[in-house]
Parts: C-alpha cells; structure tokens; sequence
C-alpha cells in the first residue's frame, strides 16, 4: 500500500448494484482475486475478462450506518478479516460472511506460485479406516468440507443441488465455468460429500495450481526426461482442435512422477490438464484418470481405478466382448433395478474386468422403446459398491434423459441422431455418444451382450491394510503388461492445506483413454487394443 501513502491496514469498500462489498483487509488475499472469485460463481456465460465490466453503484443513505458498523467491525480485527469478505445485500438489508482465497492458477499479489520443476515423490505405508479403501482424515469430519468448499458468493462451489426426484440419492456440486461434481449413492449426506469430493477433483484437474508451468519444447528435445507422446495413442483423425504429433513440435510440459521406474518424467501439460490451457495440444484429453483421496497415495490409486475403469469399458466394447452376466446381492442395486423396470427398462450388469485386474461392470439399462439403451460402468475392490455405481449412474441417465429432451429436443431428433448414426464423424459431445447408442437401428451395436447364467464379480486376493503396498500391487501388475503408471500431483494448495485433501492425474501410456467426439477418438498406437474394423462410437456417459 505504498503507493497510495497509507500506513497501516486498508479495507476496500466496493458496491456492484445493490450489492456492497466490505474487505478483505490488504495483506491477504487481493482485491482481484476476491472479485474473480465471485464472478466465477455467476456462471461461464458473465463476461469476467472484459475490461468494461465496471464496479459501481452506492449505497442508500438509511444503510451508512449499517455499513460504517460493519466497517468498524471489520478494522477491529483486521488479522481475522484479511482472507473474508462481508457482503451486504442493500435490497434485503442482509450481511453474509464470505472467505476467499488466491485465484486459481496462482496470482503475483497474494498467492505467487514456484516453478514447475522435477521432483521426488516419497513413499511409505498408508494405513486405512477398517473397512474402507480410504485413509483416515480428521479434516474432512463433519461439515467440514461443505464450509470449505461451499460458498454460494465466492466458491469454488458455488452451488450445491439435492437432485430429489430419481432412483437414488444425487448431488451436485456446481463450479464456476459450468463443471460440477456429481454423487449418487443410497442417502444424501454421503451423496453430497462424493460430490464435493468430485469438485475437488474436477477444480484441480483443469489447470495447473500448484505450480507454474515454464517447460516449453519439443519431444526431440527432451528425449528420455519425457513420455513419448506416441504411448498416449494418437486422433485416428484429424481434428481442428490439435495439431498433428511429430517430435519436432514444441509444447508446454510439466513433470509427473513415475511409479514404474521410481523417477521424475515430463509429460505435456493438456495431458496432465484437461482445462484448455495455452500452447500447442497433440490429443483432446478428458477428466479419465483423475483421483481426489486424503493422501497423494490415495488420490492416485482412484485414479487408476478410473483408469481401469474406462479401459474395461472400451476394450469391451470397441472389440465386441461376449461379457458375463453378474449376480446382484447388494439392496440398494436391486431397488434400481425394481425403478427401472418401472421406468420400462431392464438393469443388465456384465463383468467387464480385463487383464488391469481392477474389477470392473459394465451396465446396461435396455428398453424395448426409445431411448433403447443407456451404459455406464463402475470399478474398485468392493464387488457390491462396483455394481452399485454402474447401476445408479446409469438409472440417473435414464431418469435425466426425459427431462433433457424436455429442455433440448433438437438433442434427441430422430433425423439428426440417424445422420450421426449413419456419418459417426459428425459425433461432437458426450450427448451425442449416448443419444446416438439409444436408436432403435443401433442395437446390432450391443448385440454382443447377451444375458446368460450370472455370476459373483470375482475379488482378486490383494493387500487392504495399506494403500501403498495396494499401488505397489498393481504397478507390478500393469509393469507385466508393459504399462508404466505416472502420476502429475494436481493439489490445490488451499484445499490440502485445509482438507488434507491431495488431488492426481494417472496417465497410463498404452490403456485405451477415453474420449469424446468421433474426432478425438485415439486408439492408434495401442497393442493391447486388437480391431477387427473401424470401432464404433462409444456410448459411454
């Protein structure tokens, strides 16, 4: 505050409208950061670059008083008040207490973040809650992550949504520029925290926050420091959204750890960031591969249980995969199966498990009138909690696909869905990988899963006491299969330093990714992936 000669601490004082804005004190979190924040939480369509975008507005006289108490509040204790914002709706004569934090992606005033550079992940037991898969976290006990997290002024939630009307329990948990953390489970408190836990995921995997990217080169440049992007498969097509991969072309990198091979590895940042960030992009990646857990061990054995998860469900599909039917034995998937047939369709649940070893279900719910058919898929050690998800998702897709065609019926005309049926090039949004999957003329697509004589989802003997030696376990796993297992340490400072709670992205070079839109689609490059023809568009949601 040099530069405008006060000595001691300052309180903004800022109206937008009817609305005033009281701090935060200088010395915490900047001004800027506070109001980019607060723009996020209106939504991607605001305008928040725009430079005319103006603060203005003033208060009514009755309401001074009201202000300048606040404002001596606040001067009070300055030290309590520098990450907070009070806001005062002038409308309502209503005060709501806001914290803030440095913006995403780092900021030069209050939250300057280090230089992207190799680093050494250290290892060591990680004991588990008895009964779990999940270490213990005191932080996260209660509605402490919902305070966290949940802001409805200044985010990085900034909405959260009990969906009441489908089979089972869902959440959303809504973030600035339209993502949103989603759970589905048999009640709503846990359903809530899946889904903050998932906001936390999808916040960290969009850009870096940890660190600042400075890595810029070519693959011909770095030689063995990097994953050779040729490993990741490569667009069977080309596309207007990257660039054709050749080893001379630069790209910005940033550096992952190599479970494999126990080293530091460089790998491009739109690989380990499915936000759309700057520099050249060889591949449109996805969320696939993501993980939130309360260590970084944890956050990273979620994301190869995503990892296996996908790659189950496009091995099996893209290679037309006889599956076995699975026995259900858990309540809540037989109470959406009872909804579903209510609805007019019937729950299939198949064992898509393959050579990763994750135990892994693929679910269809099929109905002899249109939409015709729904997929999703679920994975994880727990054979019960597996089928679950696969069931609950694909019941909500079910359920939500009536009111989406209320909302956006051009979606779901039959004429367009045949032309992309017919001309799979045209294929652009996972709306379209599903609506496509649901006409009557694609049903010969999953002919191939046929029920039969059903059986238990087979548990494979592996350790449970400890999340490290359970990684270990399925690194030697996929090291046999020739797949190196590399992880990028996505966490939010804020949120682990707050939650205890540490984000990853796993890249497993030669797993089948998952991808949207025809044109994105990779399967070159593949050797595990044997086609027989040109694969079909994937219905997965």
């Amino acid at each position: 505050m040099d530069a405008i000669g006060v000595d001691g601490p300052v309180l903004p004082v800022r109206f937008d409208g009817a609305l005033v804005l009281i701090g935060p004190v200088s010395g915490g979190v900047c001004v800027g950061c506070a109001e980019e924040a607060r723009l996020a939480t209106l939504g991607p369509s605001v305008p928040r670059d725009d430079r005319r975008m103006r603060l203005g507005g003033s208060a009514s006289s009755a309401l001074r008083p009201l202000i300048a108490v606040l404002v001596e509040r606040v001067l009070a204790d300055p030290e309590a008040h520098r990450d907070k914002v009070l806001a005062l709706r002038t409308d309502l004569a209503t005060v709501g207490e806001h914290r803030v934090r440095p913006r995403s992606g780092g900021c030069a005033t209050c939250g300057p973040l280090p230089e992207d550079g190799p680093e050494t992940v250290v290892r060591g037991p990680v004991p588990v809650v008895p009964g779990t898969l999940r270490g213990p976290n005191p932080l996260t006990g209660g509605d402490a992550l919902r305070r966290e997290l949940f802001d409805l002024r200044h985010g990085p939630v900034g909405g959260m949504h009990r969906i009441g009307d489908l089979t089972v329990a869902a959440v959303s948990a809504e973030l600035g520029g339209g993502q949103a953390g989603f759970g589905r489970t048999a009640d709503y408190a846990e359903a809530e925290r899946v889904a903050l836990y998932e906001a936390v995921e999808r916040h960290a995997g969009l850009q870096p926050r940890r660190v600042t990217t400075v890595l810029e080169a070519s693959y011909a440049e770095l030689g063995d420091r990097a994953l050779d992007p040729t490993r990741l498969g490569l667009p069977d097509h080309e596309s207007p959204h990257v660039v054709p991969y050749h080893p001379d072309v630069r790209t910005r990198w940033v550096h992952g750890w190599s479970y494999t091979h126990g080293r530091p590895v460089a790998v491009p940042e739109h690989v380990a960031y499915w936000g759309h960030g700057d520099g050249t992009r060889f591949v449109d990646e996805t969320s696939n591969g993501c993980g939130t857990g309360n260590s970084l061990t944890e956050a990273v054995l979620y994301g190869m249980f995503e990892v296996a998860e996908r790659d189950a469900f496009l091995m099996a599909w893209y290679q037309r995969t006889p599956l076995r039917s699975l026995r259900v034995r858990d309540d809540v998937t037989a109470h959406i199966a009872d909804r579903l047939e209510q609805l007019g369709y019937r729950l299939e649940l198949y064992d898509a498990t393959n050579d990763l070893g994750v135990p892994s279900v693929l679910s269809l719910a099929r109905s002899p009138r249109e939409p015709h058919a729904f997929y999703a898929a679920g994975a994880g050690l727990d054979p019960d909690a597996a089928m679950r998800s696969a069931a609950a998702e694909v019941a909500m897709d079910v359920e939500a696909g009536a009111k989406r065609y209320r909302v956006e019926p051009g979606d779901y005309d039959p004429e367009r869905l045949r032309r992309l049926l017919r001309e799979p090039r045209l294929i652009r949004t996972m709306d379209d990988h599903v609506n496509v999957n649901g006409l009557a003329e694609a049903a010969e697509r999953h002919d191939f899963l046929v029920p039969g004589p059903e059986v238990d989802l087979r548990v494979p003997d592996v350790p449970r006491d400890d999340l490290d030696a359970l990684l270990e376990h399925y690194v030697r796993e996929w090291a046999a299969l020739d797949l190196e297992v590399i992880a990028v340490d996505q966490s939010d400072p804020v949120v682990r330093d707050r939650l205890g709670l540490h984000s990853a992205k796993v890249i497993v070079p030669g797993a089948v990714p998952m991808t949207f839109g025809e044109p994105n689609r990779r399967t070159r490059g593949l050797p595990r992936l044997r086609l027989a023809g040109t694969p079909l568009p994937h219905p997965f949601p």
